[in-house]
């Protein structure tokens, strides 16, 4: 009796890691986790409409409104690395404005040269008033397809 149960343990064991190897495998969110195409917006909040995204919006300097499924993202920042994401959201901590890092694919590779050529500037600033001045350029830059 005890040699039957161990013997159905063991397949039930090799039966699940042939499975979950597989499914491992042929995961096709893989690509998400590479750096090219990756990037970091810094969030503010959701809404479900776009009048409330304005009206919960219009204490801040620079905000960027994008509708994706039928909801309103409010985002105060864009990049394509993390470390960038934080300075601005370490930022925004700093004025006791909350936010969160949403990261995102981007298969544009004009728009995702264009962030890492204002990552550049935004790594290299000194003064919080140089960064509210590279957010707002990146905001309005119609290039961006964001």
């Amino acid at each position: 009796m005890k040699k039957n149960v161990i013997i159905v343990i063991f397949l039930g064991i090799v039966i699940g890691y042939l499975f979950g190897s597989l499914i491992y495998k042929n995961y096709q969110g893989s690509e998400y986790q590479e750096d090219d195409g990756n990037i970091y917006y810094v969030q503010y909040g959701v809404y479900i409409s776009k009048e409330a995204a304005v009206k919960n919006s219009k204490s801040l300097d620079n905000y960027l409104i994008k509708e994706d499924d039928d909801k309103f993202y409010v985002y105060l920042g864009v990049t394509t690395t993390l470390n960038t994401a934080l300075k601005i959201q370490n930022y925004y901590e700093d004025k006791n404005i909350h936010t969160y890092i949403r990261s995102d694919y981007v298969e544009n590779s004009e728009t995702l040269n264009k962030l890492k050529e204002y990552d550049v500037k935004l790594e290299d600033l000194k003064s919080n008033e140089e960064l509210q001045s590279v957010i707002k350029e990146i905001f309005q830059d119609a290039k961006l397809n964001l």
